[in-house]
């Protein structure tokens, strides 16, 4: 999916949507890597996030991130 298209999605309370990397096909040698090699891709670019979660001190807890575009 494109991020334009994640855009459309409001997440809620503390939630985050992140759009994950695409993994490596090349190894830093050079070699091409199979599926099976890449494995799952644990950074993301934060793309929404929710407006907070109501606290019943201190009335709404606001989530605060850095959206880098």
């Amino acid at each position: 999916m494109s991020a334009r298209a994640f855009r459309k999605f409001a997440p809620l309370f503390d939630r985050v949507l992140v759009q994950r990397f695409e993994a490596e096909t090349k190894s830093k040698g050079g070699i091409m890597l199979p599926e099976k090699a890449k494995g799952k891709v644990l950074e993301a670019t934060v793309v929404a996030h929710g407006p907070g979660v109501k606290n019943e001190v201190s009335g709404l807890t606001v989530v605060i991130l850095l959206i880098e575009r």
